[in-house]
């Protein structure tokens, strides 16, 4: 059995100071910077921290390296879009002219896009959200 203390998820960027300018600048996220060029730390509200670190042949993340739960997805959408963010549209969710796929997630809405290395990013909100967030204790 694996007793542990704390959990915390992690991935890859070739550009640190990329990733703590979109972090921090674009979204709005607390980041924090290790020392020596060890990595960021991005600050996700109530929730885990996320090890952000350097890798010279970094691959993009093939998946959703993790979710921002919002309130409103649409005014997000629209100040990312304002801010140069392109969003992310998947075969098989019916996203409308905004990329934002309605009801996504037991009724809410859902978008993503990518940070400068191309690791994909997910918005949701919505009843489905609250109880995903209750479940995992967020």
């Amino acid at each position: 059995m694996v007793t542990t203390r704390r959990g915390f998820s992690s991935f890859s960027v070739d550009d640190l100071d990329a990733a703590r300018s979109f972090y921090a600048d674009t979204l709005g996220l607390r980041v924090t910077t290790l020392d020596e060029g060890m990595g960021l730390v991005v600050h996700l509200g109530d929730g885990a921290p996320v090890f952000v670190y350097p890798k010279e042949d970094h691959t993009p993340a093939a998946f959703t390296v993790f979710h921002l739960a919002v309130d409103d997805v649409d005014p997000v959408v629209e100040d990312l879009v304002a801010k140069g963010v392109s969003l992310e549209r998947y075969e098989g969710f019916d996203q409308d002219e905004n990329g934002v796929a309605r009801g996504f997630m037991e009724g809410g809405d859902g978008a993503w896009f990518t940070d400068p290395a191309g690791n994909v990013i997910g918005l949701m909100d919505g009843e489905g959200v609250r109880q995903l967030l209750d479940e995992v204790g967020g």
